[in-house]
């Protein structure tokens, strides 16, 4: 299902990629919250019938934070005070084992081959 608020979630995270391939970190938070903002919004608008694939949009937002975080960890221009990405009070519970960091590291990987 796709609606303009999922299209809005899916932009944030293509511009997120972007910043962060691109090391504009000062804007990363800011997109960071517009898209929990957007999927917050979201999910107050979820049907019954949508919580299977807005759970899986919650999932690839959190994958994508900890890709962010891993670029920033490994952009010494990064400043460790500009990125705030820790769950904002509220926020679904996710998956941050290894194996999902990894997942994300790996498609991390693929994006920076691809440029």
């Amino acid at each position: 299902m796709s609606s303009p608020i999922a299209d809005s979630v899916m932009a944030a995270t293509h511009k997120l990629v972007q910043q962060a391939m691109q090391g504009q970190w000062q804007e990363v938070p800011r997109t960071v919250e517009q898209r929990r903002a957007l999927l917050n919004e979201l999910t107050a608008a979820a049907t019954p019938q949508d919580h299977q694939w807005l759970s899986a949009l919650k999932q690839a937002m959190v994958e994508s934070d900890a890709a962010v975080q891993q670029i920033a960890a490994a952009d010494p221009a990064a400043a460790d005070d500009t990125l705030n990405l820790e769950a904002a009070p509220g926020a679904a519970v996710v998956d941050t084992s290894q194996s999902a960091l990894d997942r994300a590291g790996s498609t991390m990987e693929m994006l920076a081959r691809r440029r």
